[in-house]
């Protein structure tokens, strides 16, 4: 009776925590807006975006042409990362920026 109890417990474990997670595959522009700034680029840094909540954040990755545009308001989903700021880059916080759009 032992064993039948270790076993199905063994099994229930395993057949919950196995569960793959659904891809999800969206269309919609991201959480957070801001703006696009050129204003550290004199220092060296490249363009950043200021968020509405007035959180200056560094791209890890340099936006592209139609983004990198000063004043440009934009939506955006955003990870800070644990890094450190890029060469001419003071003020900031390095962050990966996903589902970045156009604000309407």
């Amino acid at each position: 009776m032992k064993s039948y109890l270790i076993i199905f417990t063994i099994v229930a474990t395993l057949l919950t925590s196995c569960k793959t997670k659904e891809a999800t595959t969206s269309n919609t522009m991201g959480k957070t807006s801001g703006k696009v700034s050129h204003e550290y680029k004199a220092g060296g840094c490249s363009a950043v975006i200021v968020t509405s909540d007035g959180v200056t954040l560094i791209p890890k990755d340099a936006l592209k042409k139609e983004f990198d545009v000063d004043g440009l308001n934009v939506t955006f989903d955003y990870i800070t990362l644990k890094m450190p700021q890029p060469a001419g880059c003071t003020t900031g916080i390095p962050a990966e920026i996903s589902n970045l759009g156009k604000a309407k």
